[in-house]
């Protein structure tokens, strides 16, 4: 299946690529812009899925180096996704912003500049939190 994309922010040229293309254009970016590009209201669904697809990659093969293979990423996996998703939701905790943080080598201030919107515009139905 090969399907278009339109990105903005990613390559030189404008346009619609395939999806091949823009893998070989993820691997070029840095951790930071691919967040960034999480939070961009320009980018599709289908590309926010290819970039966390990317993002752990990257994280699974740190993990590999890092442990020496030692099967612990398949977990980190399902917790990089889930800290992924709660991000593009805009629903991520500060806690959860931190270990998102660490796992990519990403500032909290990044992920933060790239906190999607709540869905119902704001604090109207959103979790309690007590302290």
């Amino acid at each position: 299946m090969n399907v278009g994309f339109s990105p903005a922010g990613f390559g030189g040229t404008q346009g619609i690529m395939s999806t091949q293309d823009f893998k070989s254009e993820l691997k070029n970016q840095t951790n930071e812009d691919l967040i960034k590009a999480l939070g961009d209201s320009k980018v599709s669904p289908a590309a926010k899925e290819l970039i966390g697809k990317e993002l752990e990659e990257r994280m699974n093969a740190k993990g590999a180096e890092g442990a020496g293979g030692a099967g612990e990423s398949e977990g980190d996996g399902d917790d990089l996704k889930k800290l992924l998703k709660k991000l593009q939701d805009g629903t991520i905790s500060p806690e959860e912003l931190k270990k998102l943080s660490s796992m990519l080598g990403v500032d909290v201030a990044t992920l933060e500049k790239a906190k999607g919107k709540e869905a119902g515009g704001g604090d109207t139905g959103g979790e309690i939190q007590g302290g």
